[in-house]
């Protein structure tokens, strides 16, 4: 009897044991808890918040990960997704959004003309890349079309009672280009100043009616007109002044 009852209590215990040790295998530690008993979801949370991919961890919202703040995306900071800094969307740099450099952003900047070797035969003298053309006496150049040549800037004056009157300009195409009216009655008359892309001006002098008539169609680039005295002599007509790079009228 007493071995009998040693060997149930030995088999008693060894079936505890193996009761112990299949729970043993059966626990986990719970991964939310590292060995000091400290609860890690807050540190996941942040891992998550922190990662670029999430695009949240700046505040903007864009999710390209520059912490710009701008929500567009490019990393520019200009909010208009281009990634040319200008803000405006359309890549050209300069504000206004329909992709010509040449119009709304107050640069009116011309490019330099080349020039030649040779001035051309209807400049009255050349500076550089710069062609003067003179008409001063009167009805010197009345009812010429005056033609700037392409590859210079334009100067043309003309001086003197009906010098170029009812004669017309036209600009070179990319190049500045400059009228000056004065000397007489109708200097400039009934002519048009067809202006290129370039920056266009014309001046009027002192005299009466030397501008009169006068029209100054306005280009790309900056147009303007200068009036020694408007009440005596100033252009009839800027059309397209508005729409040009600035606008300047007596």
């Amino acid at each position: 009897m007493a071995v009998t009852g040693a060997s149930e209590s030995c088999g008693a215990a060894a079936a505890m044991l193996v009761s112990l040790n299949l729970c043993g295998c059966l626990i986990d530690i719970n991964p939310l808890f590292v060995g000091d008993g400290t609860d890690t979801r807050n540190s996941a949370a942040t891992s998550v918040a922190l990662d670029e991919s999430s695009g949240v961890e700046n505040g903007d919202g864009d999710g390209d990960g520059d912490g710009d703040g701008d929500g567009d995306g490019d990393g520019d900071g200009d909010g208009d997704g281009d990634g040319d800094g200008d803000g405006d969307g359309d890549g050209d740099g300069d504000g206004d959004g329909d992709g010509d450099p040449t119009t709304g952003d107050g640069d009116c900047t011309d490019p330099v003309a080349p020039g030649s070797d040779q001035c051309p035969a209807i400049c009255t003298s050349c500076s550089g890349n710069v062609c003067t053309i003179e008409c001063t006496g009167s009805s010197v150049c009345e009812g010429l079309d005056i033609v700037c040549p392409q590859d210079y800037e334009c100067a043309v004056i003309c001086q003197g009672s009906d010098a170029c009157d009812t004669g017309s300009v036209t600009c070179p195409e990319l190049y500045a280009c400059s009228l000056s009216c004065e000397g007489g009655n109708d200097a400039c008359g009934d002519l048009p100043l067809r202006c290129g892309q370039g920056s266009c001006s014309i001046t009027c002098g002192a005299s009466t009616n030397a501008c009169k008539g006068t029209s100054v169609e306005c280009g790309a680039g900056a147009c303007s007109a200068t009036c020694i005295d408007k009440e005596k002599s100033q252009p009839a007509s800027m059309p397209g002044c508005d729409a040009s790079c600035s606008c300047t009228q007596c």
